[in-house]
């Protein structure tokens, strides 16, 4: 497999302002929109996340949590290879070689030393990458089925409801990363996305609501009475 595909495989979702390789030219490696650009506090020692990487069963609100930090840092291209490996003759590749290691070192400060031992001569932040969605990346059956009965156990009883809201969410967010997202390919303009979406949001509300103290059940009511209300944080949160 070649590297194109493998990163494609490995890809990370960003939503950071990062550039092309092929529009660096005209971008110094000073600038902080350059993948190569180091800051003066930044450092091998630099904890990004204090959430430790200690097996598949949290392999996957890690990996969330360290892509945002990597493309918070503008370091997404060098763990998924948007931004390639200079030649040994260009001027860039010892700088390449200093960013390399210093995101090596900030993913493995991250991770379990019973991990990181095994990563001890991998030369590259693409191969450690890689290497930890190999090994980790496979759904755990028995989280799954924890954050599920989880959910479904939820109710506020005596915490506030913003409190009860976060730990609805939170289990809601570690579901969708522990899950494969099943993206569309074939370009269609059904809008079945947005149907799905509009689906999946109608029964996050529904259990929101079923987890209510019976002292909103006036509230409940009236919503339910609504054909649908997508931002429904806002009723009991704004």
């Amino acid at each position: 497999m070649d590297n194109n595909t493998h990163a494609e495989n490995h890809n990370v979702n960003s939503t950071s302002t990062t550039i092309s390789s092929d529009n660096l030219d005209q971008v110094s490696v000073q600038s902080n929109l350059h993948p190569l650009f180091l800051q003066n506090i930044d450092h091998p020692g630099l904890v990004l996340i204090y959430k430790k990487l200690i097996g598949k069963e949290n392999f996957g609100p890690w990996k969330r949590s360290i892509s945002i930090a990597l493309s918070a840092k503008n370091k997404l291209g060098i763990v998924n290879a948007s931004y390639k490996k200079p030649e040994e003759t260009s001027s860039l590749r010892a700088q390449w070689d200093r960013v390399n290691d210093m995101v090596i070192s900030w993913i493995l400060n991250t991770v379990s030393e019973e991990i990181s031992n095994v990563m001890d001569f991998v030369t590259s932040a693409q191969e450690v990458w890689e290497e930890l969605h190999d090994q980790l990346s496979s759904v755990n059956g028995h989280r799954v089925y924890q954050v599920l009965k989880d959910l479904y156990a939820l109710e506020q009883s005596d915490k506030p409801v913003k409190i009860y809201y976060h730990k609805l969410k939170n289990l809601w967010d570690e579901y969708a990363a522990l899950e494969m997202v099943i993206l569309c390919k074939c370009g269609c303009i059904c809008g079945n996305h947005k149907l799905q979406e509009e689906r999946e949001q109608r029964k996050k509300l529904l259990q929101f609501l079923m987890g209510l103290n019976n002292s909103y059940s006036t509230s409940r009511g009236q919503i339910l009475n609504v054909p649908f209300i997508f931002n429904f944080t806002s009723l009991f949160l704004g």
